[in-house]
Order: C-alpha cells, then structure tokens, then sequence
C-alpha cells in the first residue's frame, strides 16, 4: 500500500514552470532518424514528479504538461484541478495538442483521483497531504467522493460514505465506480475491493471470478496495468506482515511476503486474486514488472532480481508457464516490461545496474538479443505501429527499431523516470 500506479504516477526532477508548448530552446534536436521509421506522428507521455509530460519525439518539444496534472488511463487526456475560492475548476486537456477539452467548477477543494477509460467520468476526492500518495492508506473513518462530468453536462454528485475508501477505477460503462476499502478504517491493514452504485449510491461487495465470495488481504500495491482489450485491470501486489493481519492466515507464510497479481474486471465487475509461483515471493518491489500481450490473451510477470518470467492465462487466470530467464544482470531495481506489436518479443528493461534492453523469445521464454544502452534503463514504451521501441534512461529517451534494436535517434530530456504512453497525433 505504499507504492504508486504507473498509468496515472508521477516521479522525476524537472519544473515545468518554464515548460511552453512547442519550446525547445534548452534542448538538444534529436538525431537524424532512419528512413521509414519516423516517430513524427508519435506523442510520448512520459512520467515526472510535476505530473505526466506529453513529448514530440521528432523534436523534443513539450507539448502539453501541468503540475499536479494526471493522465487518463489512454494517455489522451490530462486532468487538472484549480483553486477558485470555496470551489475547484476541473479541466481537461488534449495531451498530443494542449487544446482544451472541457471545463467544469465544482464545490469544495478537490483533487482528481481516477478518470473512467471513456474520459466521460472523473472520482475527486480532497487533496492527499504532501508526499502522501493515492496507494499510501490515510486513516480515516468517513470518505467522501465527487463523482463528475468533466463536461459539465450532467451535475456532479458528492457520496458520502462511511469507511476509508480509495477509487480504484471506474467500469466500463461508468455506472460503476470500483473502491479499494481499508479496514479497519482508522488503522489500515487489510484491503478488500468494493464497488459503489452511482445511481443509488449504495456500496457493494464484489464477488471473485468464479462466483466466490469477497476476501480481505493485507497487500502492498507495486504495479498496474489496465488492458484495454479485456477490460482488466492488472495490479501487482505483496503482502506484508502488519498488525491485525493474524486473522488471515490463508495470506501469511511463514512470515515470508506473497506476491500475487489482482485481476479486476471493469465489464463483468468480478475481482480475482491470482498468486505466483513462491520464486517470486520476497523480492524487492520494484524488481518486478507485469505487461500484457497484445491480444490479451496472456499476461507477463517478470522478477529481474531473480531472473524469472511466468506468463498467466487471463482467461483461466492460471500459471501456465515459467521459465528462469538471464536478466539477473539488471541489479532488479525498477524494472520494467513491454510486449511488442505481434507478441513474439518481451522486452525488460531496469534501472542501477541495467544499462541493457533484452528481448526475451515469448515462444520459448529464452533471451533472443541484448541491446546495450548508454545508462539505466527506467521505462519502455512502443509506438502504435509497433515499429520503435522508446527505452527511458537517465538523460532523455533512446528511440530503438524494436526488430532489430538498432538506436534510430534520442530525445534529451533529463530527469524522466518512467514512460507512461505512447500515442499518435491522429489519435
């Protein structure tokens, strides 16, 4: 419960006070790109600790960012609250353009939490205190959630709720707004996922994927990952001993942390907890990544420290194979993942340690190549057309033809911590 969600995080040391759409007078042009694969049309979000950064690859140039802004789960959009008084103006950008979408003034001080997948939906809640994080659990016994339209189209709605509650995610119909429940509700230990009605406003359990009942889970929230394609929303968690969490025995072993990946479907509305194999319990956080194939039909996990790689079936929900994998090289510190455009490479990448990409054979689980870096390697991203793989390192992205790892040209930009999305002008 202390770790932030890559789809909507933010972490990095660059101020976008200066930051203009279009500027690149402090930057670097990037190099001349090979023929037939310019990222012209391409629009990197990348991660950085004022908020999402919306990027030209073909010219360094900021496109859009805000501080404090937070990035919908399709990286189109960037969502920014304001101060007016005893009232919050919501707004909604275009990140490729700047333009903007929509506003709407709503009562009270708010800050954006979740934006449904349709962008027609957005769960506000007060501001967090500094340096306290939406997976970080705040003690508290009562919650209240704005639910509005950035549009302002329909009333916004405030629920008032009794129990510590997060959102999750909306569903995918927005009827529904998924909450991660906190118990007990002024000394967090344990979660469980609920759901909240938005039409009558009442909370509700929800049941796992084989009609079992709810469970309650001591866990620590590592990665997320939504795949559009199933409508899931995959959430890399392990447990932890904490106090009140003795009741729950089924979770505990031997003191040793689980590590297990929560599946939570935004159609269907089930949850599922599926654990993983005991070599990939008791690592370090962030020496795991997890990233789906293009189909959906299958979903990595990866554990760098330990140099493993299992792939689960998302539709039984099963581990159906494991291999150890040689990437223990990569030192195991934030590691990360991607699936190219036809599922037959996984490409790992990590930082300290991990100057390298490696594309790993998805048919056989082995290393196929190892594409040295000039530094850490902190995020990868791959275009719409599957043709350049974006590989985020110390000092600016490195853009790679993502068949043969060939560098086509680099994008200065130092400071970037991770890659949120990469998207298309025509998008």
């Amino acid at each position: 419960m202390r770790a932030k969600p890559y789809i909507v995080a933010a972490t990095c040391v660059l101020v976008l006070g200066a930051c203009t759409s279009g500027s690149t007078s402090d930057r670097t042009p990037p190099a001349q790109v090979a023929a037939g694969s310019s990222p012209a049309a391409d629009v990197l979000l990348l991660d950085t600790d004022a908020g999402p950064v919306a990027v030209s690859p073909s010219t360094g140039s900021i496109l859009s960012g805000e501080d404090g802004a937070v990035a919908g789960t399709d990286g189109t959009r960037l969502y920014t609250t304001t101060a007016d008084g005893d009232h919050t103006v919501l707004a909604v950008r275009d990140a490729a353009t700047d333009d903007e979408i929509s506003t709407t003034t709503l009562p009270g001080d708010l800050a954006v939490r979740v934006a449904s997948d349709s962008g027609n939906a957005v769960a506000l809640m007060a501001p967090l205190p500094d340096g306290v994080d939406p997976w970080t659990p705040v003690p508290r016994a009562r919650t209240t959630i704005v639910v509005a339209d950035p549009s302002g189209a329909r009333p916004a709605r405030a629920y008032h709720l009794r129990g510590n509650y997060e959102p999750e995610a909306f569903s995918v119909e927005d009827s529904r707004l998924f909450l991660i429940q906190y118990l007990p509700a002024e000394a967090p230990a344990v979660y469980r996922v609920t759901t909240l009605d938005l039409a009558d406003g009442d909370v509700y359990e929800v049941h796992g994927r084989f009609k079992t009942p709810p469970e309650r889970m001591p866990g620590i929230r590592l990665r997320q990952v939504f795949d559009r394609t199933t409508s899931q929303l995959y959430t890399l968690y392990t447990t932890e001993s904490r106090d009140g969490t003795q009741d729950y025995g089924s979770w505990s072993y031997g003191g040793r942390e689980e590590t297990f990946v929560h599946v939570l479907n935004l159609k269907r509305g089930w949850a599922y907890c599926a654990g993983l194999p005991r070599r990939f319990w008791g690592e370090p956080a962030a020496a795991q990544a997890i990233a789906p194939s293009p189909d959906g039909s299958e979903l990595y996990i990866v554990d760098s420290m330990r140099g493993v790689v299992a792939v689960m079936n998302t539709q039984t929900l099963q581990i159906e194979r494991m291999e150890k994998v040689g990437v223990e090289s990569l030192g195991g510190v934030r590691t990360s993942a991607q699936v190219s455009a036809d599922g037959r490479t996984l490409f790992v990448g990590s930082a300290v340690d991990g100057a390298a990409v490696f594309a790993i054979d998805t048919s056989t689980l082995e290393v196929s190549d190892r594409w040295p870096m000039t530094g850490d390697v902190s995020g990868l991203g791959l275009s719409v057309d599957g043709l350049r793989l974006y590989v985020a390192l110390d000092d600016g992205v490195a853009i790679l033809n993502s068949s043969t790892g060939q560098e086509l040209t680099a994008v200065p930009f130092p400071g970037v911590e991770s890659i949120l999305h990469v998207g298309t002008l025509t998008t």
